[in-house]
């Protein structure tokens, strides 16, 4: 078959050309640009059926006008010392009426302010009202609503968003979009332009006082920047590396120019098809898939075209024709380079049975953008090598007339010789050093292999304006602030719009609300806000004395924390606001938010007989649900993807026991490759190292399964060349001294083009370009080279005695 496209090639070589361009044309006209197909956010993600998910659908259906999925947070602050009354006027002077949610002047306690005053409220609400930011898509056919902007003459919250040591104020515009929604960045951009580069409104702020920016929206639109960002410098950073460390290896431009034309017509086909394809509806791009993509494409692609270019060499070396040379060169290693390239598909196409929307997308995209590049590396490659005959080697390849000796082969052909020569004499030494060199870190790795971090803030430079407000936030706020987590009651035997009798809820959720205030320290609550207790801290309904306020409170309470029902209907499902001591981001808030839910299940038991469900909703109990549903797929994708790559090495191979240990020293190699990430951005972080990303163990292990079982086959599909030629130990040998330095390459090419994740400002893609980087490399000389040759020389040599047979040793018949 492969024989037949390579004849093919030959001759048709120039149409062919013409066709990847045609094609590449064609996908350029039709194809949508990337910023408009692309799926923003990181809890859309989630399945449909996740509790939060759950929990945001009822909060829509029951407070249709207060969904609030994120904030965008103004800090204004005095450095050591209290505001002045000019400082909060200048926030807000109580003159502002567009928002229902801000005290009017007539309910202030002195007089407004003139309307022509300075003042930031108002600023805000132009602002808010040039942007549309619908409901979330459980509400979208509600009426869109004026963008919430709360300051601290709010009636229900305002005395929260001033500092205990009256240092600082905070004024929160609520938003229904997700924080990783791209919706949110033009809005937190032009505030972004008022606070720090609109001199004229600059010149108004009262002397002294700061301004800052934070909130969950902020963040967002902080981590989409530097994924945009970072991708771009991936992209360039790539192409730069593979030319550099192929003309270092080869020191040849042709050669270089081959493989790079070769993947970067790959790619950005790709990338064109895609859109066009999510344009229909047919797949979801996300922030970032370019990375991946460009990534592994390259790094993928570089190694088939560089396998086929090795092959070509030693076919012309021996004195064949170019043209001939070609049609060999394809009909030999072509099979090898589809059956590398079907273990790396296979490996990442299990992703698509993530329950994780954005690996299930990665996973799709990746091996679509695989499928693509092996084309291009038996079709478009062979065909670019034929334009450019011998003149793809030059400065370097001369025809050597017979009878002279060969040309120098270089430092890592002259390493691998020597490695070759040495598994002879000392194959058990080989062996059980690579071995005690791997699993020290091994035990690392599996000790710490669930020591994940899913902060969003830790993932960011420290420069970031986000990190920057936060740090603020948390020196005079609680962390919880900007970040609140918000528990629906749904009682079918209660009604939360009544008190006074036994299916009164405003009474069961006072006694909830006093119960859960007296554990605030241990459960980590800085307030909590219900029906019961509209404005926090320890004063409620019960308190207030006057007849007139208490009516005015109870009726706002109860349009904020009651569900809204049809007429004179019963309302069974209030809300609960819970401000947490602690970033809603960091790792130890999920357990903290899980403690908390077992103590409100205890506290509900015995304040009232009533059955009650509770959902949990805001940025915790998300990622939460993220972890959950990322530690199912990795136990899900890791165990599918180890099954379908054994069963294609046993189809190729047809050696069981050999594909065993291959699988073995590829989980060996990944754990290592966990354990020594894990101790180096230990050691470059320190205290401040939260754990590695929560991305990187489920992107690694797919990547170097399939990337190290590629090495792999071409490896052994060699072996058994040229065991057929030379006998069990000798063709082991040869085997090795001639792959050894291709596979060289192309594992120090390939970790190249994953290092290169690491240039953007993202710390998960920097630890994951640093895995897959190190990984590739011990995969490259020490997996492939010298654990892998060395175990095959000993089983066929019979150094493990009677166990040989059963460990892999070819039958008598076969040697």
């Amino acid at each position: 078959m492969f024989l037949r496209l390579g004849q093919w090639i030959a001759r048709r070589w120039l149409a062919i050309l013409l066709m990847w361009g045609g094609a590449l044309a064609t996908a350029a006209y039709l194809a949508p640009p990337l910023e408009s197909v692309v799926r923003t956010g990181e809890f859309a993600f989630l399945p449909e059926d996740s509790p939060s998910r759950a929990a945001e659908r009822l909060f829509a259906q029951s407070f249709p006008n207060r969904a609030q999925a994120s904030t965008i947070a103004i800090i204004a602050r005095r450095e050591g010392q209290p505001l002045t009354p000019a400082d909060l006027d200048f926030v807000d002077d109580g003159s502002s009426d567009a928002d229902a949610n801000s005290a009017d002047a007539a309910d202030s306690d002195k007089p407004p302010a003139s309307s022509a005053a300075p003042n930031l409220i108002r600023r805000l609400h132009d602002l808010a009202s040039q942007f549309d930011l619908i409901s979330r898509p459980a509400a979208a056919d509600a009426a869109s609503e004026a963008i919430p902007i709360v300051t601290h003459r709010d009636r229900n919250v305002g005395k929260m968003l001033v500092s205990g040591d009256e240092h600082a104020t905070i004024v929160l515009v609520e938003l229904p979009t997700e924080f990783l929604d791209s919706a949110n960045a033009p809005l937190v951009r032009k505030i972004e332009e008022l606070l720090f580069e609109d001199a004229e409104f600059r010149r108004q702020i009262p002397g002294g006082l700061e301004l800052y920016l934070s909130g969950t929206a902020v963040v967002g639109r902080d981590m989409l920047k530097a994924a945009r960002d970072s991708a771009k410098a991936t992209e360039h950073l790539t192409i730069i590396l593979v030319i550099a460390l192929l003309i270092a290896i080869y020191r040849a431009p042709m050669l270089a120019l081959v493989p790079l034309l070769t993947v970067f017509v790959s790619v950005k086909l790709t990338m064109l098809l895609l859109c066009w394809m999510a344009s229909q509806g047919w797949v979801v791009l996300f922030t970032g898939i370019e990375s991946y993509v460009t990534v592994l494409l390259y790094g993928a692609g570089v190694d088939y075209c560089l396998f086929l270019i090795a092959r070509f060499k030693e076919e012309i070396d021996r004195g064949i024709p170019a043209e001939q040379a070609l049609v060999d060169a394809v009909g030999s290693v072509g099979a090898a380079i589809a059956a590398s390239a079907g273990t790396v598909i296979c490996g990442i196409g299990m992703m698509i049975f993530a329950e994780f929307g954005k690996f299930r997308d990665a996973g799709i995209a990746i091996s679509f953008g695989l499928v693509i590049v092996l084309i291009a590396a038996l079709t478009l490659t062979p065909a670019l090598m034929r334009s450019a005959g011998l003149a793809i080697f030059w400065p370097r390849h001369q025809v050597r007339l017979e009878g002279e000796g060969p040309e120098s082969s270089g430092w890592l052909q002259s390493m691998w010789d020597g490695v070759s020569h040495l598994l002879l004499r000392r194959s058990w030494w080989l062996w059980l050093g690579s071995l005690a060199l791997m699993l020290p870190f091994a035990a690392v790795g599996a000790y710490f292999f669930s020591d994940l971090s899913y902060g969003l803030l830790s993932d960011l430079p420290r420069t970031a304006r986000s990190v920057v407000g936060t740090e603020v936030v948390r020196h005079h706020f609680a962390d919880g602030l900007t970040g609140p987590t918000t528990v629906l009651i749904e009682a079918p035997d209660l009604n939360f719009l009544e008190t006074g009798d036994e299916h009164a809820g405003i009474d069961v959720i006072e006694r909830l609300t006093q119960a859960l205030a007296a554990k605030k320290e241990e459960l980590g609550l800085a307030d909590i806000r219900s029906v019961a207790y509209p404005l926090g801290g320890d004063s409620g309904l019960s308190d207030i004395r006057g007849p007139a306020v208490y009516k005015l409170t109870l009726q706002r309470s109860l349009e904020n924390y009651v569900a809204h029902t049809e007429g004179e209907a019963p309302a069974r499902v209030t809300r609960l606001e819970l401000v947490t001591t602690d970033d809603p981001f960091s790792r130890d808030s999920i357990r903290l938010l899980t403690e908390l839910e077992a103590d409100l299940q205890r506290a509900w038991r015995d304040v009232t007989a009533a059955a009650g469900t509770f959902f949990v909703l805001g940025p915790t109990a998300s990622i939460r649900d993220l972890k959950s549903v990322t530690d199912r797929d990795q136990v899900r994708i890791d165990l599918l993807a180890t099954i379908g790559v054994f069963l294609i090495l046993v189809i190729l191979l047809r050696r069981t026991a050999i594909c065993v240990y291959l699988i073995v020293s590829v989980l060996l190699s990944y754990l290592a490759t966990l354990g020594v990430t894990y101790l180096a951005f230990w050691w470059l972080d320190g205290a401040a190292f939260a754990g590695l990303d929560w991305k990187v163990p489920m992107f690694l292990f797919t990547i170097l399964i399939a990337v190290g079982e590629d090495y792999n086959i071409f490896l052994m599909s060699r072996v058994a060349e040229e065991q057929a030629r030379r006998g069990r130990v000798e063709g082991i040998i040869h085997a090795l001294s001639c792959t050894g330095r291709i596979i060289s390459s192309c594992g120090i090419i390939m970790a190249g083009t994953f290092a290169s994740l690491a240039a953007g400002s993202l710390k998960g893609m920097a630890q994951l370009g640093f895995a897959l980087a190190v990984g590739v490399l011990l995969d490259t000389f020490v997996v492939r080279p010298i654990l892998v040759p060395a175990y095959l020389v000993l089983v066929e040599t019979g150094a493990f005695g009677p166990l040989s047979k059963w460990l892999g040793r070819l039958p008598d018949s076969e040697a």
